[in-house]
């Protein structure tokens, strides 16, 4: 399959709109619900996410390097435009980057985000994924795992972080998204 550069960039750019949405609405479960609608519409509109690919055999490793790189481009240019319009904001994006400053916690957290990733976006029958998509974001949310393309987000309307956390986080996100996987014999 062919990455497309622009549904990974728009893919973070949905992100970010939940991220935003999580802010606006102050957390908690109700802002985590409503982050959901981002990642929702990244499943609806197949838009690609490097946390919802990462295990898929039909991309090859340089293709999920630049679907991760376009996610990250998109979720921090759309922090960072909403850094300047939305600056009621900026204070709560602060705190949330500022818990990524120990690399093993940054490992874990984003490891158990990968397990809720593979779970919110992986299709096991017909039914609708709407409730696998809500329940997997406020489980990662709520719990304060850390999900690599969110975290370029909440950095862009932060306007810094330690940008070696999004890396380390995409490398958690895989383990978790592939260690569930792995688990349950999925194939």
């Amino acid at each position: 399959m062919k990455t497309g550069f622009r549904r990974s960039a728009a893919a973070g750019l949905l992100i970010c709109m939940g991220c935003i949405v999580n802010l606006k609405a102050g957390g908690g479960i109700a802002g985590a619900v409503l982050f959901s609608a981002g990642l929702w519409f990244v499943v609806n509109f197949e838009a690609e996410l490097f946390t919802g690919r990462v295990t898929r055999k039909d991309y090859d490793p340089l293709q999920k390097a630049i679907m991760l790189g376009m996610n990250v481009l998109g979720a921090g240019l759309c922090g960072l435009l909403a850094s300047f319009f939305l600056p009621e904001i900026g204070e709560a994006a602060q705190k949330i980057t500022a818990a990524y400053a120990d690399p093993l916690k940054v490992l874990w957290q984003s490891v158990m985000c990968g397990i809720c990733m593979y779970l919110a976006t992986t299709k096991v029958n017909e039914d609708s994924r709407l409730p696998f998509v809500v329940y997997g974001v406020v489980l990662f949310i709520v719990s304060g795992y850390g999900h690599s393309i969110a975290l370029a987000g909440y950095a862009g309307i932060a306007r810094g972080i330690a940008w070696w956390v999004i890396p380390l986080a995409a490398v958690g996100n895989g383990l978790g998204s592939y260690g569930i996987k792995w688990l349950l014999k999925q194939e």
